[in-house]
């Protein structure tokens, strides 16, 4: 069952995902997953242990301490166990995520295995605080890059999508866990190349550029500019766009107008809008300008784009 309002179709589940005793803990609960899509959803004043959540269609959007934190396809979150949250939908639009729960004392068995046989995977140059029961993450969003989404592609080949007594539970919680607390030992490498030394100042930093970045997911089809972001990020424009190229591989400008054309050709995807719609709508104030920037990202003009889209259905109907 997903504690969550809106219409969900789940492709598949393990385990157990929420449950909370009369006191409303949520303790002895085992490992759970699901991998399920929703329309309109929507949830208030959620509670959750901890938690890894992957976007694979449409937006999330999380309020946690009165931060909003969007999860695109291609993105995931990590949740703190205890962690407060609303959630819904951006735009109300479909979702489809995949989300993994994790027993807490599978947590603390993984983490004195991996102190007696992996040092490496726990000590303090990774994003995440580590203590002897649980992990402590910085609630931010995160990219999937190729080797994880590798690694996800084949946990739902192998895992999630067979039947359900080929599935080897401990096998899959074990493997997800530890590639994404890998992936999350690497986000800082880009500030060692920067010659920040102290682990404190490259978490401080990230956690910095994280705030913008998602600030930037936000707003983008507002009129942002780098003065207004770099305040959000609390440092100079030269600093702040300096290391967020850096650390993301992109400029903030490149960043927004990325965010707008993924954004444009969903709208193209989905709905009847006009262009000029669909152009004032992300940000763009005029559309010979938006027209040009949509065929340099794609290779096709905003109406040749649909055009092809609504072909290759037809043809595959």
């Amino acid at each position: 069952m997903i504690a969550y309002k809106g219409q969900h179709t789940i492709h598949k589940k393990g385990g157990q995902l929420y449950w909370r005793t009369e006191n409303g803990s949520m303790e002895g609960i085992n490992n759970g997953f699901a991998y399920f899509s929703s329309k309109n959803l929507s949830a208030e004043n959620q509670q959750t242990r901890f938690t890894i959540r992957f976007g694979l269609d449409g937006t999330q959007v999380y309020e946690v301490n009165n931060q909003q934190v969007q999860v695109n396809s291609g993105q995931f979150f990590v949740m703190n166990e205890g962690t407060e949250y609303h959630l819904r939908a951006l735009n109300n639009e479909d979702t489809t995520m995949l989300a993994f729960c994790f027993n807490e004392q599978f947590i603390a068995d993984f983490i004195a295995c991996k102190q007696k046989s992996n040092l490496s995977l726990l000590d303090s140059g990774g994003l995440f605080e580590c203590t002897n029961s649980t992990f402590h993450f910085p609630e931010h969003s995160l990219v999937v890059d190729a080797a994880l989404k590798i690694c996800i592609e084949e946990l739902m080949d192998e895992h999630i999508c067979a039947p359900v007594d080929m599935v080897d539970e401990f096998e899959l919680f074990s493997t997800i866990l530890t590639t994404v607390m890998q992936r999350t030992k690497e986000v800082l490498s880009p500030f060692e190349r920067q010659n920040v030394v102290k682990k404190s100042t490259q978490v401080e930093l990230f956690r910095r550029l994280s705030i913008a970045r998602d600030y930037i997911q936000a707003h983008y089809c507002e009129d942002v500019n780098l003065n207004e972001i770099s305040r959000v990020a609390c440092l100079s424009p030269y600093h702040f766009h300096r290391a967020f190229k850096h650390t993301f591989g992109i400029t903030p400008k490149k960043f927004v107008t990325h965010l707008r054309i993924e954004r444009a050709k969903w709208l193209l995807e989905n709905g009847d809008r006009s262009v000029q719609m669909i152009c004032h709508e992300i940000g763009f104030r005029d559309v010979s300008s938006f027209t040009r920037l949509f065929c340099s990202y794609t290779g096709h003009t905003p109406s040749v784009y649909r055009n092809l889209l609504s072909n290759k259905l037809i043809m595959t109907a």
